[in-house]
């Protein structure tokens, strides 16, 4: 988004996440993504000060999931209604459709949100038809996390740098999940614990990979002018950008660095943002090395040095630029980003508890997948 005109008109004023930790522990097979979603929904009404009535705009991660969904929780009749693949890349595009279905009057109050039953639906990921399947099937390429796995090895040929320096961010991210108590993964573990991890696609390990769990992600969003009569200190939507980079290959073999370049020319520069201005990254990890490239084609690391660069606690809580202060998806929860702009929105509230980040005031996410995408929003006071 390049128009300065919208930026900080909308805002999120209401959040609600389901207790992932507790969904972990009783898998149900009876379980639907349904009721996961009417719940948040409710709560994050509540956290808002709104009532469900009030709401008539709704986006939906999982294009069809939308009619259960709206007459289950009685959302029957909405002025704006968008449904989106359920994916990771298409969480920043949700986000910025439905600021712009507020700002030009389609609705008032859009909740949108996420659910997923992956673990008590054991559902599985990897095979299946994608790009390349004609030539990485047969080669044992049948998942994304291959792909990245095979990536990060191109990436230490170019760059050099050990697994051992890979290891800085699932530690840093766990040691933040250890402050989360709805985060499924509680446990921090060390660099060497990390490493005695088994291999699931070398080099990437078992906690190089995000979780499988259910849980659903609901915010929703209004004027800045309505959220100043609500509960909370509203979190201004400041901007987003996406740039589609299709390739044959899953990832791209550049890892993503002038995407990441253009969408910072589109969503950060008009509005005179930098680095130093960001006080938080939320990265979408669906594995360990999306945020070590997006580091770096942010401008925060210089290109090739960010293995160098993420150590010594430069991404923890207390660090130059935490990173993924829930727990990110690789040990809070996967709800493909949704989770990640929660999580930003309680820090921009100062309402993150032991894993504040002391006076955050600008939160950056990204996603790096075959349509990267990346947000901006700020504390509104």
């Amino acid at each position: 988004m390049t128009d300065k005109a919208l930026a900080g008109q909308t805002a999120i004023v209401g959040i609600a996440t389901s207790d992932f930790h507790d969904l972990y522990k009783k898998r149900d097979p009876e379980r639907t993504r349904e009721e996961l979603a009417v719940e948040v929904l409710k709560e994050a009404c509540d956290d808002a000060g709104l009532d469900v009535s009030q709401i008539d705009g709704l986006v939906v991660g999982g294009s069809q999931f939308y009619e259960p969904f709206a007459y289950r929780s009685g959302l029957t009749d909405v002025r704006f209604l968008a449904g989106y693949p359920s994916a990771g890349r298409m969480c920043t595009v949700a986000l910025i459709h439905a600021a712009m279905a507020v700002h030009h009057g389609l609705a008032d109050y859009v909740a949108l949100f996420n659910s997923v039953t992956y673990r008590s639906q054991a559902q599985v990921f990897g095979g299946g038809p994608a790009q390349g399947d004609l030539y990485d099937s047969i080669y044992g390429m049948a998942s994304p996390g291959a792909q990245y796995s095979l990536a990060f090895t191109r990436y230490q040929h170019l760059y050099g740098g050990t697994e051992r320096d890979l290891g800085a961010i699932p530690v840093a991210f766990r040691k933040h999940a250890s402050l989360n108590p709805k985060a499924v993964m509680q446990t921090p573990f060390t660099v060497d614990e990390y490493l005695e991890a088994r291999f699931i696609a070398k080099p990437l390990r078992l906690y190089d990979y995000c979780l499988v769990n259910d849980g659903a992600v609901l915010y929703i969003v209004t004027s800045t002018d309505r959220a100043k009569d609500l509960k909370h200190t509203p979190v201004l939507i400041q901007g987003a950008a996406e740039r589609a980079t299709i390739r044959e290959q899953y990832v791209d073999p550049e890892f993503w660095y002038e995407a990441c370049q253009s969408m910072r020319t589109d969503m950060l520069d008009p509005l005179g943002v930098v680095p130093r201005d960001i006080d938080s990254v939320q990265a979408y990890d669906n594995f360990s090395v999306s945020p070590l490239w997006g580091l770096e084609g942010f401008g925060f690391a210089p290109r090739g040095e960010g293995l160098q660069w993420i150590q010594d606690g430069r991404i923890e809580l207390g660090g130059e630029y935490p990173m993924n202060t829930s727990g990110g998806m690789l040990s809070e929860a996967y709800l493909q980003g949704w989770n990640n702009h929660a999580e930003a929105v309680r820090q921009l509230r100062w309402e993150a508890g032991e894993r504040q980040v002391p006076n955050c005031r600008n939160i950056l996410y990204w996603c790096l997948s075959a349509v990267p995408n990346a947000s901006l929003l700020s504390r509104g006071d």
